[in-house]
């Protein structure tokens, strides 16, 4: 466990030093920028077109780090030739690939912490602070699917270099992010043998809807405790299956 958190630490810091990490960060808060000039043209609530934007630059924010990160983690290492001094000591891969892991959660973690300050800022300026609290299961969910996302990301980078393993996080994303609605459009419009055959595949492709409560939330549609609770499960489920198979192929990867 020790072993782990010594690799979770020191790549946190690594992060933290990298460029793009700040690069993002500038443009995460111009989006909040922009978002406050769009509520002075637009008519309707402010406060739920601050908290939609407000929500929405965090699951971005975190989405984007996650992939352009997470996928350089283990590739890096070995480019470097850094990989195996760390494994030439007590250090086994499965805790090498969990320490990577859980260092990016870290990372994502303070980030998230951060923009939820801005966010929090803003929320107060305009007099609406009380509903801050409020949105705290839209923030758990963000983390959760970002959880999700690293885990692939994590994934990718022991098979492949990082410009393939940026396109294979980027499907995982999209396919999670769109599957919910494609498949209900197209069961719409198939006979009803294709879409049974289709709603099947949809509990084999990741589904990013259990994750997305934060329009619940900002409109006031109600939230019940079992929608965050399969949430949690969902994406526990997803990173276990995915960390165990990259923990599979790491082990079983030749390293020069």
């Amino acid at each position: 466990m020790n072993r782990i958190f010594n690799v979770s630490y020191y790549t946190f810091l690594e992060m933290v030093r990298n460029k793009v990490l700040y690069i993002l960060l500038f443009f995460a808060i111009f989006i909040f920028v922009l978002g406050i000039a769009i509520t002075q043209m637009t008519i309707g609530d402010e406060l739920n077109i601050i908290s939609d934007i407000g929500l929405g630059t965090i699951e971005i924010f975190s989405t984007v780090l996650s992939i352009f990160l997470g996928i350089s983690l283990v590739q890096k290492e070995l480019s470097l030739k850094t990989l195996h001094p760390l494994l030439s000591r007590p250090l086994s891969r499965a805790e090498f690939i969990l320490g990577k892991f859980f260092g990016m959660i870290l990372l994502i973690v303070v980030e998230i912490a951060v923009m939820c300050f801005i966010f929090a800022s803003l929320l107060f300026v305009y007099g609406g602070i009380d509903r801050f609290i409020g949105y705290m299961p839209a923030v758990y969910t963000i983390f959760l699917q970002t959880s999700t996302i690293i885990a692939v990301a994590v994934l990718c980078s022991t098979l492949t270099e990082p410009a393939v393993a940026a396109m294979l996080t980027i499907s995982f994303y999209l396919t999670g992010a769109t599957s919910y609605n494609l498949v209900y459009a197209i069961t719409k419009r198939t006979s009803e043998t294709m879409a049974k055959i289709i709603t099947a595949l949809r509990y084999i492709l990741p589904d990013f809807s259990h994750f997305n409560i934060k329009d619940n939330l900002v409109y006031g549609r109600g939230l019940d405790g079992l929608s965050i609770g399969f949430a949690s499960f969902y994406a526990l489920f997803i990173v276990v299956i995915v960390l165990s198979l990259a923990i599979i192929f790491f082990n079983s990867k030749e390293i020069n």
